[in-house]
């Protein structure tokens, strides 16, 4: 059964040996669903630093979307680990890891949905909305399947829950570096704001 949930999250092996088989998920084949990061998440650079100045021009951002830009930022390490702590549990063969970290994740999840709806109403951050509007339900299905099926000792529903979220951060991969720009910029609307 867990080489079914290491497949399904992308590792091809049991052991020590599948924590290297993904630690660099670049090299995975481009048709694998790896847990964890796809595509690098970054701080802000220059802006955190506080070499750009915010410029008068630049449109202004409603100001819960920019909160909404900065909890979602934030939260992409989050979900990183997450991937990273499942695929771990997968490895080990730690139910109980698992269930934790699919909790977890379903919590984390559930409660960054308001903020597709701030993403939304400026037109600027509407594109990466969309992908969040399909990426979390989805990986929101699949942690809630994943921890549900781990308390009912449902073999089936562990691998279906885990394919799920294999296939949720496969959607959410290309949100990393948008939301990684997308920060940056928040960072300047709220200079902007407390001007």
């Amino acid at each position: 059964m867990v080489i079914a949930v290491l497949a399904a999250c992308g590792g091809s092996t049991v052991g020590p040996a599948a924590a290297t088989a993904t630690a660099d998920p670049s090299s995975a084949p481009a048709a694998v669903p790896v847990i964890g990061p796809l595509a690098p998440s970054g701080t802000p650079s220059s802006v955190a630093a506080g070499s750009v100045k915010p410029d008068a021009s630049q449109p202004h951002w409603p100001g819960t979307t920019v909160l909404a830009v900065l909890a979602l930022g934030g939260a992409d390490g989050e979900i990183r680990k997450a991937g990273d702590d499942l695929q771990a549990a997968a490895a080990s063969q730690d139910l109980k890891a698992m269930w934790g970290a699919a909790d977890g994740l379903a919590t984390l999840i559930n409660g960054l949905l308001p903020d597709i709806d701030r993403l939304e109403v400026y037109a600027g951050t509407t594109p990466v909305a969309a992908l969040y509007r399909k990426s979390f339900p989805e990986l929101l299905a699949g942690a809630k399947q994943l921890r549900d099926s781990i308390s009912n000792g449902d073999a089936n529903g562990i691998v279906a829950g885990s394919q799920a979220i294999a296939q949720a951060l496969a959607d959410y991969a290309p949100i990393r570096q948008q939301i990684a720009a997308l920060v940056e910029q928040a960072i300047l609307q709220q200079r902007l704001l407390l001007e």
